[in-house]
Formats: structure tokens, sequence, C-alpha cells
């Protein structure tokens, strides 16, 4: 499958810059649209029945009304001077006022990738960025598309190496697919597997095997190990590539309260990391 539209929620955040630069290099690259999506929920409705003190509502609800508006312009703004600096990228901005979550389905859903920011746990404490958490719940597990993390001040791969985390598992083969963009840009492709025993050595021949059928230059390395996330890690900078994984094989609350895989990468990953589920 081609990708002929990113999806790029545009905020106000630290990272924004980052970010955009990210999906606008990517559809350079692929000669696809980036779409840019601003989201902010429908204005407040204060019930207030006694006519005689409306003042104050009233004056709550311009200033909310107003701090909307600016919110919305420096969006904007944001996603129109990173369009001035890639000039050969279509691009098309829109902003909506609706649930986040809901909004972000209905636009991931009709684009070929989405690239957003892992949600931050420093910003609300253990469970992270309320706002990015919902773009993520929306783009990771219910568009059924790819989605491309990018860490605040990430280093940007070239895209000419990519390294794919192998296990057998339907996320795994799901990311596979999903990357098939990816690996044609690229002139390398590395599988990694983490493994326990001969099994796992096996399974990644047959993937190796596989991928050769696709792609010319494929190489598999294998590592014995626990620490899982870290080694996908280490690997990734190694060959300075980028990573491509399957997410959240466990329950993702599991993860989140007992730590995994998926939620190691998204907390202390300096690179891009695309993932499927």
């Amino acid at each position: 499958m081609a990708v002929k539209r990113v999806l790029l929620p545009v905020s106000g955040g630290s990272n924004s810059e980052s970010l955009s630069d990210t999906a606008f290099h990517l559809a350079e690259r692929f000669s696809a649209q980036v779409l840019g999506l601003f989201v902010q929920l429908p204005d407040l409705v204060i019930p207030y029945f006694d006519v005689t003190g409306m003042e104050e509502p009233l004056i709550l609800l311009e200033t909310a009304k107003e701090s909307r508006r600016e919110a919305a312009e420096r969006a904007q703004a944001t996603f129109k001077a990173c369009a001035e600096r890639f000039p050969h990228v279509e691009s098309v901005f829109r902003s909506v006022r609706d649930d986040v979550e809901a909004s972000f389905v209905k636009y991931s859903r009709l684009a070929d990738l989405s690239v957003i920011a892992p949600p931050d746990p420093s910003e609300n404490g253990f469970w992270g960025s309320p706002y990015w958490l919902n773009v993520q719940n929306a783009t990771l597990f219910r568009s059924g598309r790819p989605v491309l993390f990018v860490p605040p001040h990430s280093i940007q791969p070239n895209f000419d190496t990519v390294v794919i985390s192998w296990k057998e598992s339907l996320e795994a083969a799901r990311a596979i697919a999903a990357a098939r963009p990816f690996m044609k840009l690229a002139r390398e492709v590395h599988l990694f597997a983490v493994t326990n025993g001969r099994d796992d050595v096996s399974s990644l021949r047959e993937a190796e095997e596989y991928l050769s059928l696709h792609y010319d230059e494929v190489h598999s390395e294998t590592v014995a190990g626990d620490e899982v996330g870290k080694l996908l890690l280490a690997q990734a900078y190694r060959q300075g590539a980028l990573l491509i994984m399957g997410a959240f094989s466990h329950w993702r609350w599991r993860e989140r309260l007992l730590g995994g895989v998926t939620e190691y990468v998204l907390r202390e990953a300096s690179i891009p990391v695309l993932m499927m589920h």
C-alpha cells in the first residue's frame, strides 16, 4: 500500500516543530499529502438560572471562546510555517470542535499513516498527557493504520535502514505489512529478535526468508536477554535506523501497570518508532 496521506495532529506543544518536520519530510519522500488536524472541545455550556447574576458566567464563556479562537489561530500559523518550509508538499489544515479521540479515529482511518507524539508521563502524573493519550488510543488502537511515534527532540532517521522487531505475533505481522512503504525506501532491512531458544531462531530465519522475496538486502540477528525494549533500542541506535515493531501484544493496562516492551520503547526512545497494533 502506498502512503498518500499523512495525518499530523497540530498543537502548540513543545515538540510540535520536530513532529511537523518529520511528517512533512515523510510526505515529501512518499509524494503524499499532509493533513494537519487541530481538535478542541466544543464551547463550554454553563447552566445558570439566576438572571440577576449572569454577568460572571458570560465573562467566563467569552474568555473561553477567545482562548479557543487564539489557540486555533496559533495552530494554523504553526502548520502554515512548516508547510512553507516544504513548498513541494501538498498540505491541508482542518480545525474541528469535537471529542478529541472521536475526531482522531475519524480522520486517522482516512489516512495511510499518523505521525504523533508519545504521551509524556511527566505532564500529568503516571498516565501521561490526556490529549496525547487520547490521540494514541484513536490512532494506534482504533484506526487500523500504522502510527509513527516521534519523541520530543528526536533524532531524525534517514530511513535508509530499518530495524524490525520480530516475534511470532499478530502485531509483528501487521507491523511488517504496514512498513512496506518504508522498506521500499530503505537500502537495508534488519530483522532483530530477542531469543529464548531454538524455536525463536528458526522463526526469525523463516521471517528473513519471506522478506527476502520482497527486498534484496535483508539481514537477521538474534540476541539473548531479558530487557527486550532496551536491546531493541540499542540495535536501532547502532544501525542508525527507524525501528518498526508491533505494539501492545499484552493488554496495554497490564503494560502500564507492570511494565512492558511497548511502554518502555514509547518512554525511552529518542528516535521515531513505527508501530502497529
